[in-house]
């Protein structure tokens, strides 16, 4: 086993930014939270949009802080040195910018990282991941992942706040799979973490983009701004091997940006001589999973999985394509994929015998993820119903809202509005932002307490109905005003499974 990262002086660290005498000073760690400051860390303190660090300089002191990297937007004070208690406080010169680089530095001195693989893209990045980590399992290399299910080997993941670590943390986490002999780490990398420089230093193996749909307009202003947001990944990063999606119409331009790359989805061509390619071929939809045949530039075969819809066919045609990439042969692939497990609330059935009624929990919670969803079960759907159950986030695009109305109205027989995590506004407006874009309203239903809603469905379904719970997916939480409370689609379900079950048996 690698050993673990030796102390780092900080003057190595600083050496390619500063030239300070501080051998001395031997570091055991770097941590942007003072609250988790141990003997000899090294605290760097960020000028943040909401806190500010640097308050914390006192608190990381005393929590016996080696030395500390306060931020500065003054050019002229980068390099400044004072000592607080005889810890040096050196001032850096846009600090967040150089994290990435420092955390670098600091976890891999000397040693090779392990190869990670970034995916991107606005819809499918947890499934592929999860899916890709599931497959380098089953075929003996150590895996981990890293995203917004959470972090760690696979099948052992720790829950995180956000899809794309802090720029410390995402090295801190690097490091400890390299002590454990991972082989591979899938990373899901988001268009927060790109344009916030959280992983602008890592050396990727290989990066696949999904697609590109409406979301997070609030934060990048604009579709063109979110798709150069995820671009940068493929444009400016030193990657082996870049997967691009065929049938997404910003993946078919890229394909021809960038002569290299490898396409997949069922458009999927080699544009150039340089070009390989993964083509998708006959699709058939059955009550566990779906079958498809592909041809390629390693060869034609067939797959079968129990995953549901379209989009699981390009889920897992990019995984297939990554795969074959790494030299792992056509059968091998044939025998694994339908060993496969679900992915945490990614179309994850729950199925009650005696009421015949199905729920799906998933994360759909942009147009185009809750679309797909409804078209993929509406192709398994042999009798009954399609019901839709969703909300929409609080403090989030609000141009969505509408959106996904009209959505659910086109593919769902039946709608059920209720909360999703509505934050500092009011759950009461949020449904009329989306009621608005209803034409019918009499198939709308609201019902504000998800639990409450999935029991009146239980009660007042139809055998053979279909229920879509959108939104929490893998989430155990709601968050109103300023509380975060616990809550699971997906332990409620199981836990009435358990319930009705014994019910039943009762009965008998």
């Amino acid at each position: 086993m690698p050993e673990k990262p030796q102390l780092m002086s900080l003057t190595a660290l600083l050496s390619p930014w500063l030239d300070v005498d501080f051998e001395n000073i031997l570091l055991s760690g770097l941590t942007l939270d003072s609250r988790e400051i141990k003997n000899g860390s090294l605290f760097a303190a960020l000028q943040g949009a909401q806190l500010d660090g640097r308050t914390f300089i006192s608190k990381a002191v005393d929590c016996g802080a080696g030395a500390v990297l306060s931020e500065t937007k003054e050019r002229s004070e980068h390099g400044l040195i004072t000592l607080q208690a005889d810890v040096p406080v050196i001032q850096i010169y846009q600090l967040g910018s150089l994290l990435s680089e420092l955390a670098y530095r600091f976890y891999f001195p000397e040693q090779n990282l392990h190869k990670v693989i970034a995916v991107t893209g606005t819809n499918g990045k947890t499934t592929i991941a999860t899916l890709l980590a599931n497959c380098l399992n089953l075929l003996g290399k150590q895996s981990a992942q890293m995203g917004t299910i959470g972090n760690g080997l696979f099948g052992q993941l720790k829950s995180s706040l956000n899809t794309t670590l802090d720029a410390i943390s995402v090295f801190s986490e690097l490091s400890d799979y390299q002590q454990k002999n991972v082989d591979y780490t899938v990373m899901e990398v988001s268009s927060h973490g790109l344009t916030q420089g959280r992983v602008s230093a890592l050396p990727f193996h290989s990066a696949i983009f999904t697609n590109l749909t409406r979301d997070h307009l609030d934060y990048h202003g604009s579709m063109e701004n979110y798709g150069s947001a995820k671009k940068v990944l493929f444009e400016n990063f030193p990657v082996k091997q870049r997967f691009i999606n065929a049938d997404d119409a910003t993946g078919a331009q890229w394909l021809k940006d960038f002569p290299d790359a490898i396409s997949f989805g069922f458009n999927a061509k080699p544009l150039t001589k340089q070009q390989r390619y993964l083509r998708v071929e006959q699709v058939e939809y059955h009550g566990q999973g779906i079958n498809f045949s592909f041809q390629s530039s390693w060869g034609q075969g067939a797959i079968s999985a129990p995953f549901y819809g379209d989009f699981n066919v390009s889920n897992l045609a990019a995984v297939l394509t990554q795969l074959l990439a790494e030299n792992i042969s056509i059968k091998q692939v044939e025998t694994i994929f339908p060993r496969l497990t679900a992915v945490p609330g990614r179309m994850e059935q729950y199925y009650f015998a005696a009421e015949d009624i199905t729920f799906v929990v998933d994360y759909a919670h942009t147009p185009d993820a809750l679309e797909k969803a409804l078209s993929a079960l509406q192709k398994h759907k042999k009798t009954g119903r399609l019901i839709c159950v969703f909300g929409c986030g609080g403090d989030r695009d609000k141009g969505k809202r509408p959106e996904m109305a009209k959505v659910s109205e086109d593919f769902a027989q039946k709608v059920v509005l209720v909360d999703d995590n509505p934050r500092s506004e009011s759950a009461a407006e949020i449904m009329q932002d989306i009621l608005k874009g209803f034409n019918n309203k009499a198939l709308v239903t609201e019902i504000h307490d998800r639990k409450e809603a999935v029991l009146d469905l239980l009660d007042n379904a139809l055998p053979g109905d279909i229920v879509l719970l959108a939104g929490k997916g893998h989430e155990d939480y709601q968050i109103i005003g300023n509380q975060r409370l616990y809550y699971s689609d997906r332990e409620l379900l199981a836990s009435l499974q358990d319930t009705y079950n014994k019910n039943n048996k009762a009965d008998l």
